[in-house]
This record gives structure tokens, sequence and C-alpha cells, in this order.
């Protein structure tokens, strides 16, 4: 293998990250504790019934999506104010169902999302979140649950064209807060069953 081979497969191990993102030292800080379960278990059944939202809360929920997406590729805390309720839960799981991650409320949230942007920074990386087949459940008059397939690529300069970073379903609750929706609840569930350095 040559210099350069080593040198990008060191840089592409650093950057690991998910949909809202884990660095390289909080993935090993995870695998050095005991895992816990996955609060929304991959294996249960999410969205067994779907109750159309509105028009209106259909288009809300769908744009607040995309601008969770766009915020993460921006790489600024700033873009995601407005965003998540004071009480927001978040959490990364593998597809076994071990929990990767876990935070509770905006502040915490949004320290541990900063990180994340630090280290694309720091690799001089962009990602690219793409969202699919997102099903929204009304469950109440200010309550939407979600679900949504994630593709996300990962560029850096040491490569020409983006990769494959990783896919996912992500699980998402959204309440509404005057008139506006925001996430209530995130659990992202990564595809690979593995806690690895690919399994972010």
């Amino acid at each position: 293998m040559s210099p350069a081979q080593v040198k990008l497969l060191a840089r592409r191990a650093k950057l690991t990250a998910c949909v809202i993102g884990i660095g390289v030292g909080l993935t090993f800080a995870a695998a050095a504790q005991p895992l816990t379960r996955c609060e929304n278990d991959p294996a249960e059944t999410w969205l067994a019934t779907l109750n159309d939202p509105a028009p209106a809360d259909d288009r809300a929920i769908r744009k607040l999506i995309a601008l969770y997406n766009w915020a993460l590729d921006g790489q600024k805390v700033a873009q995601l104010d407005g965003l998540f309720i004071d009480t927001v839960f978040y959490e990364l799981c593998n597809a076994a169902g071990d929990q990767l991650a876990q935070s509770n409320g905006e502040e915490p949230l949004k320290v541990y999302i900063n990180e994340y942007f630090n280290d694309l920074v720091s690799n001089d990386a962009q990602t690219r979140h793409v969202e699919s087949n997102t099903l929204l459940h009304a469950v109440d008059a200010s309550t939407i649950q979600g679900k949504t397939t994630v593709v996300v690529t990962l560029q850096n300069s040491n490569i020409e064209t983006p990769v494959l970073d990783y896919t996912g379903e992500l699980r998402t609750e959204f309440e509404q807060v005057g008139n506006v929706w925001k996430f209530s609840s995130i659990t992202l569930i990564t595809d690979s069953p593995k806690l690895a350095l690919r399994a972010r």
C-alpha cells in the first residue's frame, strides 16, 4: 500500500460521523463502555399504522427534516436554532439494537453536534445527507411521528468523488410548539449491526 493510500485510510478512519455526528473519540468511548439497548429498538415495528397529518403539517414536517439535513451539511450549529424542543431526545443505535450515543436536551445535543462539525472541519470533509421514503403518522393534534431512509456521502480533499459513508433509518417524533413544529425525539439506526468505525 502506498503512503498516499495509508494517509487516505487514516483520514477516512477519523471521519466517523452520524447524521447528527459522532467523532472517533466518542466512538471509542462508546466502545469502551458496556453497551445499553437502544430505547427505540430496531427490532420493534415503528409506525405500524399511518394516520396522515393535515397537508400543512405534512409540508412543515418535511421542511423541518430538510432544514435539519442542510444544517448538518452546513456544519454550523446556528443553523439548528429553532429545530428542537428544549427537552429533545437523541440516540444513535446500530442495527443490532446497541445504543452507541445518547443525548437529552437541546443544549447538550448542540454540543454533541458541534464536536461532529469540528471533526469534519479539521479533516476538510463535507457530508451530504440525502433523505427519502419519509412516512408520517399523526398521533394527535400536536404530535407527529416519522421514519425516513437516510444515505450519507462523504467528500474530502484527498478523494475526487464522494464515497458512501453510511445508510440507515431515522425514527423521529415532532411536537407542535405554538404554531411551529420541532423535533422532540430522534433515533438514528445505522444499517450496520456491528459497533465499528464504519458504524456511525
